[in-house]
């Protein structure tokens, strides 16, 4: 990694070497390993399964994701706050690990509330909702944090490569929970059992704290001038400032539709297939693991990508095409196939592999949209616009789990009398895929587009080949290029090989 850009210093004024920041980056990136294998569970199959046994609701079950998303309204309150404080990390740090202390309950609750689910449930909906309220205090503090530790030149690779690291923690916490919580009969039968839920909240819990506890060993650089405000005046254009910027308010809401639209899908699918065609826990866990090994295996060489064409160029047009992977749930059948002479449920192996596919592109979007947070924030305010952006996106994603839960319970009590050339029935999961698609691919895509092309990016056009110069294979030349330099085999030198690409464009 390159490190030279502007002089970072300590809180103290020392100033902050290469070294340090590389190490404080390194460090940052084990915490975060920590922090996936806690949000793989908290935020995945077994929190939805846990709200599926205690309620049953659609509507309930995207509540939960409704009120974590809700809370990010909290950033700009907290963003004006920490601007005046010359060291986040430790109030950062003390809130969230009460915010994450705050996940043992989930582990407990259920227990004790075995016979009143709907007691369990409330509680646990509260305590997240708590959970969820501190840690979006804490959102723009470790985001600015961040922002200021990594070099703005390496900003695409480094996320990359943190998110191939992280999401191995995500693909091994998911798979391990997934088989404890089958070590145990299904609560809701004769002799079942929360304590594999208990297990595997309470694992999340801790390996959550230590993430903090690790956290607190990484360089903080010293606020800037740019960050600190001695009153509130100017209040209202300090919050609208950075959505008066076109390329942050476009980038804004087109990553706004994205997270809405996948929260419409979201939790509903291992819903659907635990009912459908009786999922097992394991097996769910494995399509988690699955789409996780996507981000794993193509995360660095999507950072390396984003550097190299554009973070507006790659996004569109992951945006596109991640969408209409969905459509592999029309060709769900419960026919099963045999291979190496095992027989395995048909849709068990076709999401294995669409959804590791999905995966790797809808991991893009993420390490693409922290990448252009960090671009397109103005440096006077950055901590603002950060906590603007992500209140956005909250306000916005928190409405796609409501409809979602909604068409789901509506076409549960209303079942439709189609079939789908597989013979299984047109179901809530199938509305669900058809307007993710309309959201993202053609709403949230073209959105993308209309942010201008930054110096060193390329054009679209550029990616898949101009067709005024007839050659459409010379945008895969350039993109193959980009692959194998990542992969350490390219014949020549990427920047020249694009710098050849445009001289040929001119003439």
């Amino acid at each position: 990694m390159d490190m030279h850009s502007t002089q970072k210093v300590h809180l103290d004024g020392r100033p902050m070497s290469e070294d340090e920041i590389r190490r404080g980056l390194k460090v940052g990136t084990v915490a975060g390993f920590l922090g996936m294998a806690w949000c793989a569970i908290s935020m995945g199959v077994p929190l939805t399964m846990l709200m599926e046994c205690l309620t049953g609701s659609g509507v309930l079950i995207g509540l939960v994701v409704t009120i974590q998303q809700l809370m990010m309204v909290v950033q700009i309150p907290s963003a004006l706050f920490f601007e005046g404080l010359s060291s986040r990390k430790k109030l950062w740090g003390v809130l969230a690990i009460i915010h994450r202390v705050l996940w043992f309950i989930p582990a407990f609750i259920p227990l004790f509330f075995f016979d009143t689910p709907s007691v369990a449930a409330t509680i646990i909906i509260i305590g997240i909702a708590v959970s969820a309220l501190l840690a979006q205090i804490c959102g723009p503090m470790w985001q600015s944090w961040m922002a200021d530790l990594v070099p703005s030149r390496i900003s695409g690779r480094f996320w990359g490569i943190r998110q191939s690291v992280v999401t191995i923690a995500f693909l091994v916490a998911t798979g391990l929970s997934g088989w404890v919580l089958d070590l145990f009969p299904d609560p809701r039968k004769a002799g079942g059992s929360y304590v594999g839920f208990a297990i595997v909240f309470s694992v999340a819990a801790f390996l959550g704290i230590l993430d903090i506890a690790v956290h607190m060993f990484v360089p903080e650089p010293k606020v800037g001038l740019y960050q600190r405000h001695q009153s509130l005046s100017g209040l209202i254009d300090r919050i609208t400032t950075p959505l008066k910027i076109d390329d942050f308010r476009w980038m804004t809401f087109s990553v706004s539709l994205w997270y809405l639209a996948c929260g419409i899908v979201g939790s509903f699918g291992i819903v659907y297939l635990k009912r459908e065609f009786n999922f097992t826990y394991t097996e769910l866990s494995m399509l988690a693991v699955s789409a996780s090994l996507g981000p794993v295996i193509f995360g660095i060489l999507n950072g390396y990508i984003i550097d190299k064409i554009g973070a507006r160029a790659f996004t569109s047009i992951i945006m596109f095409l991640a969408p209409m992977m969905g459509l592999s749930w029309f060709f769900l059948s419960h026919a099963n196939v045999g291979i190496f002479g095992f027989s395995i449920s048909e849709p068990l192996l076709l999401l294995l592999i669409v959804n590791f596919f999905a995966g790797a592109l809808g991991g893009g979007v993420g390490i693409a949209q922290i990448h252009m947070i960090n671009i397109l924030s103005p440096k006077s305010g950055r901590a603002m616009a950060i906590a603007v952006h992500w209140t956005v996106v909250g306000l916005m994603a928190a409405v796609g789990p409501l409809i979602g839960g909604m068409v789901m319970d509506y076409m549960t009590k209303n079942p439709s009398s189609l079939t789908i050339f597989t013979g299984v029935q047109f179901s809530y999961m199938h509305m669900l895929i058809l307007v993710q698609i309309a959201i993202i691919s053609f709403i949230g895509a073209p959105m993308m587009l209309k942010l201008k092309v930054r110096v060193g990016e390329l054009e679209l056009r550029e990616v898949f080949g101009s067709i005024k110069v007839g050659n459409p294979l010379r945008g895969i030349s350039v993109v193959s290029d980009i692959y194998q330099t990542a992969l350490g085999f390219a014949p020549e030198n990427i920047d020249d090989r694009e710098k050849k690409h445009k001289e040929h464009k001119k003439e």
